[in-house]
């Protein structure tokens, strides 16, 4: 059986505020992103990739963009985006933490 504790995952120190930690199955991917650098005056640069994404927001608070439209989404919120959307967030509180799953895999991550 596959399993991670979040303690015992390998930390990706992505920039000074921002980590990363996944677990991934063949088919499947999930990252734990942290950041501590919010709020932001404006989002990241837009960005798309073929994986089908689901992200929830488990602290915080971000506005989030797919295409030309924004929603702003809190702990609890969930958003689905799929595949080649360009999409991008930006961050309303000082720390956010987003879980981000994503079908296929993102080898990039790997």
């Amino acid at each position: 059986m596959k399993h991670n504790r979040i303690a015992e995952n390998q930390v990706v120190q992505v920039s000074p505020f921002k980590t990363r930690r996944i677990t991934h199955t063949d088919n499947l991917m999930m990252a734990v992103w942290d950041f501590s650098d919010g709020p932001w005056p404006k989002p990241e640069p837009y960005h798309s990739h073929p994986h089908d994404q689901v992200v929830y927001i488990a602290d915080g608070e971000v506005e989030f963009f797919i295409e030309d439209e924004s929603c702003r989404l809190s702990a609890g919120d969930m958003i689905a985006v799929p595949g080649n959307l360009p999409h991008t967030v930006r961050l309303l509180t000082p720390n956010v933490r987003l879980v981000d799953s994503w079908t296929p895999l993102r080898e990039e991550f790997l």
